[in-house]
């Protein structure tokens, strides 16, 4: 499977997506939508997935969508499904969404605008020392897109969501930490932590992290009775599974599990 604009692969359990474009700092066009779309459906096909690591090569995680194509646009069709926006443009990206494993957004550098909502598109973020995030929109006079006003509220509360959304200001890495919008927080050892936090999904039972996944999706939809018998039956599923049974002989033996899956 060939890709132009991300690098794709998946070893030793991890899927790894890394937005391909350093020399834009990782710009996003509709052509590497369509990509991670790809790369998605892929994962999803493959049992050995347990986690996806998203990351941009070079030194930014992603700036964005590409401001000359948006300049191009401005006053001629804002609504175009491409990089000035459009809902069809943004579900290229929140794909991710749709992984069957954890996702986490190794946010290497900098994350402005668009590519800041594709970072919150991921289950974690991990984010590294120096980084700068920032929900811009507003200081280019557009209204924010890719789902920022629905995920970053449900991820930092609405005040705090308020705040980065009404003022588009940048934030440092220490402050996305403090605000809940990171996981980690990394500095020299960034690689590190993300491999850590990877594998340790990873060596997790995959068949009770997916239902995990499946069940924290929905969480703010239903209540806390449908959340119980929810809860419930994934954990009469998963009890049933050889997951379960080796993860049980393994505490009983004080070894390290290991799962397959099954």
């Amino acid at each position: 499977m060939d890709f132009t604009t991300i690098v794709f692969e998946i070893t030793d359990h991890v899927a790894r997506i890394t937005l391909n474009r350093p020399e834009e700092r990782n710009a996003m066009t509709p052509l590497m939508g369509q990509e991670i779309v790809r790369a998605v459906e892929t994962i999803n096909g493959d049992d050995d997935a347990r986690v996806c690591v998203i990351r941009g090569a070079g030194k930014a995680f992603s700036s964005g969508a590409n401001l000359k194509t948006l300049g191009k646009e401005a006053g001629i069709d804002t609504r175009a499904e491409s990089l000035g926006g459009g809902a069809t443009f943004y579900r290229l990206f929140l794909s991710i969404r749709d992984l069957k494993v954890p996702s986490i957004a190794a946010v290497n550098g900098h994350a402005i605008g668009a590519g800041f909502c594709f970072a919150l598109g991921a289950d974690l973020r991990v984010v590294r020392a120096g980084a700068k995030l920032g929900m811009t929109f507003v200081k280019l006079g557009i209204h924010p897109g890719m789902a920022a006003t629905w995920n970053l509220p449900r991820l930092i509360g609405a005040s705090r969501a308020a705040d980065l959304l009404y003022t588009g200001r940048i934030v440092s890495a220490e402050e996305a930490f403090q605000l809940g919008v990171a996981n980690r927080l990394a500095a020299d050892d960034f690689d590190e932590v993300v491999e850590e936090l990877a594998a340790d999904i990873a060596g997790s039972a995959p068949l009770a992290v997916r239902a995990v996944k499946e069940t924290l999706r929905g969480s703010f939809e239903r209540g806390i009775e449908a959340a119980v018998d929810l809860e419930a039956e994934r954990q009469s599923e998963t009890f049933q599974s050889k997951d379960a049974a080796e993860g049980i002989q393994a505490i009983l033996a004080k070894r390290k599990p290991v799962f397959n899956g099954r």
